[in-house]
């Protein structure tokens, strides 16, 4: 399996609307769910800002040719990234994830310079607690996310790769 990493482009946001729109599937993401009928579009231009600004890299997920997710990565602080990321449904439980995230990892300390990351997941992800730990990061704490965010009143932990 080949896994590779490209900036999202516009030609992509039929297929990022079409799997995100699914049900469930942005469920442990910080994606509106049900997904906007204008998400993938929205999305795009939030991050296409961003990323002409030098603080978010938003990547397309190729498998072996086909459109397989996306992966981000983020300016937290100035020597600190981190990275978000979902994996379409014919996708999951192939580690083309974990190949993305590592390649992910790779972009931020080598191009943007980055000496550590952090990130989080719920604690129920358990398939992206996983993935974290298996490129390296470590557990952090947990915390309870607040009301008003989509996931208000759910248990998240953070994790930190150094």
């Amino acid at each position: 399996m080949n896994v590779i990493l490209r900036l999202i482009k516009k030609e992509d946001l039929p297929l990022i609307q079409q799997y995100l729109s699914i049900a469930g599937v942005s469920r442990m993401t910080n994606v509106p769910e049900p997904y906007p009928l204008n998400g993938a579009e929205e999305w795009f231009e939030i991050v296409s800002k961003e990323h002409h600004a030098g603080n978010h890299y938003p990547f397309a997920i190729i498998s072996d040719g086909e459109f397989a997710g996306s992966i981000s990565v983020r300016r937290e602080r100035e020597e600190i990234g981190a990275i978000d990321y979902w994996v379409a449904p014919p996708f999951w439980k192939k580690g083309i994830g974990t190949k993305a995230a590592e390649q992910a990892v790779d972009f931020g300390r080598n191009e943007l310079g980055f000496k550590s990351f952090e990130t989080c997941c719920l604690i129920e992800n358990r398939g992206s607690a996983r993935l974290l730990e298996k490129i390296g990061f470590q557990r952090g704490k947990e915390f309870l996310i607040g009301s008003g965010e989509k996931h208000g009143g759910e248990m998240a932990r953070m994790y930190y790769l150094k």
